[in-house]
């Protein structure tokens, strides 16, 4: 082994002087050479036998010998040596956190990481200039698999700058598509580039465009379904939802059938949204109107998208009876989509379910529900937590945390957040408040801990998402401290929700809640809180009851009937209200 003191920049020199007596002007592998090389090094205890390889190889490749090269590649032992790889990385990274030095060595310095992984890269570029393409990937895959294990959270900004190793990284991030591609293997290719641009690699900003053009570029030679989830997800991050539904539409009249389902499946959850839903409805009657009789999967998700838009059109009705029309309307298309696909298509049945649940036939919901878990063999979290809600409407709390405890020892623990939040209901409605808080502690470590891993490799979408999630947790802390009259805890969590976000519908119905038990507020305040905030949820019964209390205290005629309105609304749907919202 070298000596502490001794630099690689020493060694790397010390070698190149011995490469360059060594040096023949044939290109192709000199064994013989290679053989006297590496027994020189290792006789000379100035490096140990994988550094060793890993620094010859290099030289070799660098002089254009690529047989020469790949000879010494693969005489490293990279099984052998992958642990102590990860394990170095790991220590690393722990040593840069805790900013300490009190921890054992790692087996292996940083340098010599760097190195070895170097060594791997120049074996797969070794392979793929001899067009073994398949063999290249495999070995530039290694060097991800390593890196990923190891920091499980992505690489630190810097992390390895003073060695190369973040530069070897990119590179085989960069290189690992294109080797698949080559390989002919376009599936591994695609599972390739979205690991480089999902993981957090730390790549600069022009080598992630310069992989997205890439992948792009890649799904456009010939047609790939997969196209249009790529271009979904591009528009509706940046808004233009009408336009890629007008794009789409456009290309449904000469697409086979397979391909017009995944476009409409993509469309549908664009216009499920208020403001486009009529132009959903038209699209999906007109889409009806031009098939053919054979096409029973495409008639189903065009039925499937016409109930979305219909189910979502009903909400902006003026009069509860064009509403209740309208849902009818929607349930009748889920209802056709279910039949004309046989019972087999997950996502009609959740949807059919969703319906049936929202216009409170429970026991409908719930058998579609319980269908839909048994079809989706619990892989799917949003089945787990419609199953749970609807045990919740029917006033069964104990059996909707039975399911929630089953899906969490089924699900990661970054994917928790949902169930531990319902969870956490279950446990105010069965009045167990101290377990509620401290479920609701254990999800806020979860998010905090989430909002600074994705603003670690600056994933924007995640972060927003974690943020409106961590507004609503803290809603929910100052509903459960209102009802047990603690006011100044509530208030401090209705801070901690305005730090987040300056307007809330929610926050404003808590904040007039708040303000009705602590006094001395303005009445017409309050009950504009409220107003708005049924006007977010006119299926809120709390805010109802607050809105009945408020009339009942002015104490004339006309107050007093809209009092025993509002209480009547409050107590129908607190009948069959779901700890949480079904949708």
């Amino acid at each position: 082994m070298i000596p502490s003191s001794e630099s690689l920049s020493a060694k790397d020199y010390s070698l190149s002087v011995f490469s360059s007596k060594v040096d023949v002007a044939e290109k192709k592998p000199d064994t013989r050479n290679i053989e006297e090389a590496e027994l020189s090094l290792r006789e000379s205890s100035s490096l140990n036998y994988e550094e060793a390889r890993a620094l010859l190889g290099r030289i070799e490749y660098q002089k254009g010998n690529i047989e020469a090269a790949l000879h010494v590649f693969e005489g490293i032992d990279i099984a052998g040596i992958t642990p102590k790889m990860k394990l170095t990385l790991a220590k690393r990274v722990d040593q840069r956190k805790r900013r300490s030095n009190d921890y054992a060595s790692p087996p292996m310095s940083i340098h010599a990481v760097s190195l070895l992984l170097e060594a791997i890269f120049l074996k797969a570029k070794s392979l793929q200039h001899l067009q073994r393409f398949r063999e290249a990937a495999q070995s530039c895959t290694i060097i991800l698999d390593i890196v990923e294990s190891s920091l499980p959270e992505g690489s630190p900004e810097n992390f390895g700058a003073d060695c190369k190793l973040q530069e070897t990284l990119i590179k085989s991030v960069e290189l690992l598509p294109e080797l698949w591609k080559f390989g002919d293997s376009p599936y591994e290719a695609i599972l390739s580039y979205r690991r480089a641009l999902l993981h957090q690699w730390n790549l600069d900003a022009e080598t992630t465009a310069r992989i997205q053009k890439q992948f792009a570029i890649f799904l456009l030679i010939g047609w790939d379904p997969s196209i249009l989830d790529h271009l979904s997800f591009a528009l509706s991050m940046c808004g233009d939802l009408k336009a890629l539904a007008n794009q789409i539409e456009e290309l449904l009249p000469g697409r086979g059938s397979r391909l017009c389902s995944r476009i409409v499946n993509g469309i549908k959850n664009l216009w499920g949204k208020p403001n486009l839903a009529e132009e959903g409805i038209n699209f999906a009657r007109r889409a009806l109107e031009s098939l053919d009789d054979e096409c029973n999967e495409l008639e189903g998700t065009c039925n499937l998208l016409l109930g979305v838009a219909q189910s979502t059109h009903s909400k902006s009705a003026l009069s509860e009876s064009n509403r209740v029309l309208r849902q009818s309307e929607a349930l009748q298309s889920l209802e056709s989509a279910w039949k004309i696909t046989r019972m087999k298509d997950p996502t009609i049945l959740y949807h059919l379910s969703l319906e049936n649940a929202e216009r409170r036939k429970l026991e409908a919901a719930l058998y579609y529900s319980k269908f839909l878990l048994k079809l989706e063999g619990g892989s799917n979290i949003k089945g787990w937590l419609l199953l749970a809600r609807i045990f919740s409407a029917q006033k069964r709390f104990v059996d909707g945390e039975t399911v929630l405890n089953a899906a969490l020892d089924q699900t990661g623990k970054w994917d928790q957040g949902e169930l531990l939040r319902t969870k956490a209901k279950l446990q105010i409605a069965q009045e167990q408040f101290k377990s509620a808080i401290e479920t609701y502690s254990i999800l806020l470590a979860v998010v905090q801990v989430q909002r600074k891993s994705f603003g670690f490799g600056k994933r924007l979408h995640k972060d927003h998402s974690s943020k409106n999630f961590e507004l609503e947790i803290w809603h929910d802390l100052a509903y459960l401290y209102i009802s047990l009259s603690q006011c100044r805890d509530a208030e401090i969590c209705l801070s901690k929700s305005k730090a987040i976000s300056s307007y809330s519908a929610v926050r404003n119905h808590a904040t007039a809640v708040v303000m009705r038990q602590v006094g001395g507020q303005s009445s017409a305040i309050m009950k504009s809180l409220l107003m708005n905030a049924l006007r977010a949820d006119r299926m809120n019964p709390s805010a109802w009851y607050n809105l009945a209390m408020l009339h009942e205290d002015e104490d004339t005629p006309s107050s007093l009937y809209e009092a025993t309105e509002c209480f009547e609304a409050a107590s129908v749907l607190e009948d069959s209200a779901p700890v949480e919202p079904f949708r």
